[in-house]
């Protein structure tokens, strides 16, 4: 039976540096794809991802793309994925979540393994590399930006959890903003409006109560976060940077990762 996607394939691959398997899916976008868009949460975005770009292909807004999503075997949707993901997704672990921390091996992952696999089957597909993640995701694709050597050229980060272990990710880039003033990578930051601390309350405000989704009493801004974050990023005047930042009105937590990648490859790809 054919995929629903269509010119899609899923391959289990080993991590030795995360010590477990990982399930990748792979879309075709094109022949001879000249890009290559790496998507976390594979097991919920992947399919978002490529309907997105081959809809944009239409009109010619998008070249040939390859798309590589990174999830887990025997999970359906991303909603399956919940514990899991914040091992590979955080950067530190967090008193709070035991088995957190491990962004750096799933990076090593992603960069060697996986990579010198995509270098044998698709050589054309990575000279641009485009990071997609959204919430958790996009804190992981803010680490990446901030290595020694930003692992992709492009990121399109929706929504990070700056707030991740009390805020750590400000100092790692206060931190690295001391030894470089270099950062050769592109940037697209998005987030909704609505993901203020009243918005996120309004967002799961149908949600029963005791629901483990309903928003906790904790104070949470996340708009007022990416701002803070980004503005700290642009003082910084790196050479081989640049970044844009976007609010989108009238968005919440949950809707708005589909409009930041649809504006983030415009961004990069089409400026139309």
């Amino acid at each position: 039976m054919r995929s629903a996607l269509g010119a899609t394939e899923v391959h289990d691959i080993w991590s030795e540096q995360v010590e477990d398997t990982f399930r990748v899916f792979i879309g075709a976008c094109g022949s001879q794809p000249e890009v290559t868009v790496f998507v976390s949460d594979g097991n919920g975005l992947f399919g978002l991802v490529v309907d997105t770009v081959r809809l944009m292909q239409i009109p010619a807004l998008l070249p040939s793309v390859l798309v590589v999503g990174i999830g887990y075997p025997g999970l359906d949707t991303v909603a399956d994925t919940i514990d899991i993901r914040v091992r590979d997704l955080t950067p530190t672990r967090w008193l709070a979540y035991p088995d957190s921390g491990g962004a750096d091996k799933f990076l090593s992952f992603i960069c060697e393994t996986l990579l010198d696999w995509l270098a044998r089957r698709f050589p054309s597909a990575l000279a641009s590399t485009v990071y997609f993640g959204h919430s958790l995701g996009g804190l992981l694709g803010v680490h990446a930006l901030l290595g020694a050597r930003p692992s992709f050229s492009h990121s399109i980060i929706s929504s990070p959890s700056l707030f991740w272990d009390r805020y750590v990710i400000f100092d790692t880039e206060r931190q690295r903003a001391e030894t470089s003033r270099d950062l050769p990578a592109h940037a697209f930051f998005g987030i909704g409006a609505l993901e203020t601390d009243e918005g996120r309350r309004m967002e799961g405000e149908l949600l029963p109560p005791g629901h483990p989704r309903k928003p906790p009493a904790t104070h949470l801004d996340m708009v007022d976060d990416l701002r803070r974050f980004t503005d700290s990023l642009l003082s910084r005047r790196y050479a081989n940077f640049d970044m844009t930042i976007a609010v989108y009105p009238d968005e919440f937590h949950a809707t708005v990762p589909a409009i930041v990648l649809t504006h983030g490859l415009r961004h990069f790809f089409s400026h139309s």
